[in-house]
Parts: C-alpha cells; sequence; structure tokens
C-alpha cells in the first residue's frame, strides 16, 4: 500500500454518515479514484454546496466497490472529526492538505519543517558556492556534504567527524598539525601544537582542518579525511605518528621516553595534496587491565614497580640479570588481592598489600566512614582489628589512590578516591609466616645417574640451618620433606670459611683454622691451626700449630715462623722445624712441650731438656 495522489480526481457521493465513501461516478472533466490504485491511500477533500460542512483526510481506495474509506481525518467543519453527513449529493476529490504541503518564502527557503516517508534523491555536483548551511552531493569524493561557516571546507557526513575548537596559541595553526586540548572559551575546547617529546602536550585530540588563525574558531578532525598537506617526508600506506617538535610527524613511533601517538595512515604522499586518513591511536596508557591471557611479542622495559600477585611465575629464559646486590625472597603481598573480602554496594577497586611483620594472627577491616568529606571531596576509611569497627584503630582517613600504610607492614591499596559508598567494607586476615625457604634448581642427568631431579639449598625452619641437596625429586614448595627417599645432601666446594664447621673435612684446607676441630683432619692444611684438634691429625700442616691435639699427629707440621704447641698426646709422628733445620722422630705416647724459643720439654726420664 502507498500513498498516491493523482491530479484532476473527482467524483460525488450520497453516502450518510461517518461511514465509508460509496463513490457514484467523475465528475465532467475529472478521472476517477481508479487513478489513485486498488488498495492505495489519498489525500481528499468533500465538500456539501448545499450545507457547506467540508472534511479533509486520507482515504483508502477499493477498487472492487469503487468505495473511499476514511482512514484518517485531518481537518474538517465537525471540530476535526468526521462529518456526519445528512442526505444530499456532496464532491470528493484529490487533494493536497496545507499540513502536508512544503514551500519556500520569500528567500526561497522552505518554510516548514519537512517528514519524508520515503527517500530524498541528490544529484551528485562539484563543490559549489559557499553558504552556510548548504547541503549537495559531492561527486567527486561521493558523500554528501555540508557547508558550515568556514569557507574553504565541507564536511563529508558520514566519513569523517569535525570538533569545533577555538586557537588561543598565540599563532596560526595550519592545516593538518596535529593538536591537543588546552582548556575551553565559551563552551569550545581551546587547542595548542602537541609535541611527542612532553607529558603535558602528547595526547592529540585532533588534526587542524583547515588553516586555524590565532584568536579565531575553527574546526579539527578526529577521524577522517584531512586533506592538502606537506606529505612528502612520509610513505603512502604507512603509518604517521606525532613527531618531537610542536605540531610535526614521524613515519615511526617515538622511542621511550618518548611519547607514541598514532595519528592514522598515509593516503598520499605529496608536497602539496597529501592526504591523512585520521585514525587516531594512543599507544601511552595512564592505566591498564587485561581480563585474559596476554602476550608481548617484543622487549618490555618497566620503570615502576612489578607486582605478580598469582601463584607461580616462569621466566623460560637463558639469563636473568638483576642490579640489586639481593634477591629477596617470600617478601610479597601477604594478603593481597585474592585473599580480601569485599562488601558492600559500591565499587570493589581495593586490596591488602605488603608483607606481615606482626607477631600474632589477626584479621585488618577497612570501612568507607565518609562519602567524599576528605581533603578534596575524596572518600574517607576507618580500619580496625574488629569486625564491628568498634575499637577503630583510625578514623577519617583519606582514600588516596594508591597504597596507604596501616600497621606492621600491610596496607590498603585504593584505584580510585571517589567512588564508594558508605561501609563499604574490605576484610584480610594475617599471620606471622616462617616457613622453609631457598633457592631450588632442575637438574637431569638423562638415562644415567639421578635422572630429573631438583638440586639447590634452603633454610630448615625445624633446626634454623641452611642446607644444600644435589637431589630431591618432590617439587619444592611449602616444607621441604628430608625424609624422602630421594634426598641426597650436596658437596660443596669453597676457597674460604668461616664459622664453625660440624662434620667431616675431606680433602686440602688452604687457609687459617681458627676454631675447635671436633673429628679428625685427613687432608693437608695450608696454613695455621690455631683451635683445638678433638681427633687425629694426620695430613701435612705447613704453618703454626698453636692449639691442642688431643688425638694422633702422623703428618708432617713445618712452622713457617715460630712453632708453638699445646700439649700434644703422640702417636707416630714427624715434626719438621725449619728455622733449626731439625728433623724428629718418636714412638711412644710421652707428653712433651715445643715452646716458642724451640726449647723441648719432656716428662719421663728417657731425653734431657734439649734446645733446638
Amino acid at each position: 500500500m502507498a500513498l498516491v495522489v493523482k491530479d484532476r480526481v473527482k467524483e460525488s457521493s450520497t453516502t450518510t454518515g461517518t461511514g465509508t465513501y460509496t463513490l457514484a461516478g467523475a465528475e465532467t472533466g475529472f478521472q476517477t479514484f481508479a487513478a489513485v490504485g486498488n488498495g492505495n491511500t489519498t489525500y481528499y477533500a468533500a465538500h456539501d454546496p448545499s450545507t457547506g460542512e467540508w472534511e479533509v483526510g486520507i482515504g483508502t481506495y477499493t477498487a472492487s466497490g469503487t468505495t473511499l474509506a476514511r482512514t484518517a481525518i485531518i481537518s474538517s467543519s465537525n471540530s476535526d472529526s468526521a462529518v456526519n453527513w445528512a442526505a444530499g449529493e456532496r464532491l470528493i476529490f484529490c487533494t493536497q492538505p496545507a499540513t502536508k504541503a512544503v514551500y519556500t518564502d520569500a528567500n526561497d527557503k522552505i518554510f516548514s519543517g519537512v517528514k519524508f516517508a520515503g527517500y530524498m534523491d541528490f544529484t551528485p555536483i562539484a563543490h559549489p558556492s559557499h553558504a552556510e548551511g548548504r547541503v549537495f552531493y559531492d561527486s567527486e569524493h561521493k558523500s554528501l556534504n555540508v557547508y558550515n561557516d568556514e569557507a574553504d571546507i565541507s564536511l563529508e557526513i558520514g566519513q569523517e567527524q569535525w570538533v569545533r575548537v577555538y586557537n588561543s596559541s598565540g599563532a596560526t595553526i595550519v592545516n593538518g598539525a596535529p593538536v591537543y586540548y588546552v582548556g575551553q572559551s565559551n563552551g569550545h575546547p581551546t587547542i595548542g601544537l602537541a609535541n611527542g617529546s612532553d607529558a603535558a602536550k602528547y595526547h592529540v585530540q585532533g588534526l587542524a582542518t583547515h588553516d586555524i588563525e590565532n584568536n579565531s574558531y575553527g574546526y579539527i578532525t578526529t577521524s577522517g579525511m584531512v586533506r592538502g598537506l606537506d606529505t612528502s617526508a612520509l610513505t603512502a600506506g604507512q603509518g604517521v605518528f606525532l613527531g618531537l617538535s610542536d605540531g610535526s610527524y614521524t613515519q615511526s613511533a617515538p622511542a621511550y621516553p618518548n611519547y607514541p601517538m598514532m595519528l592514522g595512515w598515509v593516503v598520499v604522499s605529496n608536497a602539496t595534496t597529501g592526504e591523512i586518513l585520521v585514525s587516531i591511536e594512543d599507544q601511552t596508557l595512564n592505566s591498564l587491565r587485561v581480563v585474559g591471557d596476554t602476550h608481548i611479542g617484543g622487549d618490555t622495559v618497566i620503570e615502576g614497580n612489578l607486582t605478580v600477585q598469582g601463584s607461580q611465575t616462569i621466566a623460560s629464559t637463558e639469563n636473568i640479570a638483576v642490579s640489586s646486590a639481593f634477591l629477596y625472597l617470600n617478601s610479597g603481598d601477604t594478603i593481597g588481592d585474592a585473599n580480601t573480602v569485599f562488601t558492600g554496594t559500591g565499587i570493589d577497586d581495593a586490596y591488602f598489600t605488603g608483607h606481615y611483620s606482626g607477631t600474632a594472627t589477626k584479621t585488618f577491616y577497612v570501612a568507607i566512614d565518609s562519602e567524599k568529606g576528605g581533603t578534596g571531596g575524596v572518600d574517607t576509611f576507618k580500619w580496625s582489628y574488629n569486625s564491628d569497627m568498634s575499637s577503630p584503630q583510625a578514623t577519617n582517613v583519606n582514600v588516596a589512590v594508591g597504597n596507604t600504610l596501616l600497621a606492621d607492614g600491610i596496607s590498603i591499596y585504593f584505584a580510585a578516591d571517589k567512588v564508594h559508598d558508605l561501609n563499604d567494607k574490605w576484610a584480610g586476615a594475617v599471620s606471622p609466616v616462617n616457613q622453609d625457604t631457598g633457592v631450588f634448581t632442575n637438574r637431569n642427568t638423562g638415562t644415567t645417574g639421578v635422572g630429573y631431579t631438583h638440586l639447590g639449598w634452603f633454610f630448615d625452619v625445624t633446626d634454623s640451618k641452611f642446607k644444600f641437596l644435589d637431589e630431591y625429586d618432590p617439587e619444592p614448595e611449602g616444607t621441604i620433606d628430608l625424609t624422602h627417599a630421594s634426598v641426597s645432601y650436596g658437596t660443596i666446594v669453597g676457597a674460604t670459611f668461616e664459622g664453625n664447621l660440624t662434620g667431616n673435612v675431606t680433602g686440602n684446607l688452604t687457609g687459617n683454622i681458627t676454631g675447635n676441630v671436633t673429628g679428625n683432619l685427613t687432608g693437608n692444611v695450608t696454613g695455621n691451626v690455631t683451635g683445638n684438634v678433638t681427633g687425629d691429625l694426620t695430613g701435612d700442616v705447613t704453618g703454626n700449630v698453636t692449639g691442642n691435639v688431643t688425638g694422633n699427629l702422623s703428618g708432617n707440621v713445618t712452622s713457617t715462623g715460630t712453632s708453638n704447641f699445646g700439649t700434644i698426646d703422640l702417636g707416630d709422628w714427624t715434626i719438621t722445624e725449619s728455622a733449626g733445620s731439625l728433623f724428629f722422630a718418636y714412638q711412644g705416647t710421652n707428653k712433651f712441650k715445643l715452646d716458642s724459643t724451640g726449647t723441648l720439654s719432656v716428662t719421663n726420664d728417657i731425653l734431657t731438656d734439649e734446645t733446638l
């Protein structure tokens, strides 16, 4: 069904009442409503010359009964309702109601608003002369265009987006220059030339659509084509980025510490007729949250702190270089995001951070105690160790974006400062952590030896001792199980050892022994033995022995200086005194002393005192 209006359609009708008109045939010189077409609607007017009653409306023509239904009444002599016709003849004809007419005023301007039920055709033309508000279809760029107050540009509707701005920069901003928002003037953004090396200027909002004179309004393109540019230094089909001087371009993204801002794509590379398709992409983010997995293909540089909240971090790399002098283990968030419990109606943007340094099990509670009642209109919070907050440790603390220290190393982290509801609450339990800790690595000897296992060192909290393992089959986590059948203690090889050594030493010792040795010294000592040896000293000592040896001395002691022996229980032994070139051997259990002057004293009557 369509709305059809035909010329010179007029018939008579003797229908009474307010129902459908039965048509009686065409008047002389006119055609019937059949010209409208069966089932179509048309505008009509009905008039009774004898009474003066009239009616204008929309009627639906039905050919089978030659009738015209009163589909809608537009206006009438009956208060714009259907006329209740009395007996008599009236004329019905096609017409255009005044309320449905479109016409122009004396200036050829459309006088009233227009509603289109179908479509409007524009003849494609070249750019006509400028007139603000003129709309036309551009035959060159194949777009519906509209002129605004700037005579040198036209907006291509549906293909580009503009923003009206004000230039207060002090100089003309030329066509195509990348700009950023500085402030506002009469509700319009003020603009300045963007610069990729400046943190305050890098955030590009668009490219100037035309030359914008100082202290005047103009337009910037935020999406779409900007034409008439010098793009001769750029490559067509390639991206274009904000440069490192005011209002400039560059072909590639600037490196750190500059700010990469992609402006779009070079469509035409030319010194005067260059074109850029504006598609701004800010590659510098203030904040980023990724819900799913993330892959970074190139190098990654992190200037701030890196916090990993997962249970495992895997570094598939051949080398990890750490500039710090220490690797600090077991120092992550004791509570963290995963163990922070939120209750409330506002935004859940907080969690507990920091490693707990307290000595007792506690639960931290933080609750919002005012909405925007803090300094600068921020929310405030109170915190306590009690769920009902009956004994708060502090109240009306300003919510600050970032960490706020509570106590014992625990902080509360907020991502926003004005988005919470009163009584929003966060809770997290903590306990002192005392667990085995250390460093392990994988090892696989293949088809021989132990095969796949782990080796490393750890601090055992059961006896507070460091232990080295060269085989441990379970995954090293939690408590190291030293009763496991795979456990094998490792051998330590080094140059210097300080402190007490409990256990056997197999091999040569190069250096001084200044403590006591409980056990046998079976290797050679190149250095001094100043402590006591409870056991046999069967190796050679090159140096001074000033402690007591209560076992057998079967090796050679070569003094490089003055020899000061304590009391020694002798077995088979040899003393070489290089200073006096004396070699002395004795078989027996007699006790003797060799003092610092080289005097040998014995306690039996076999030998007398002699001076070496």
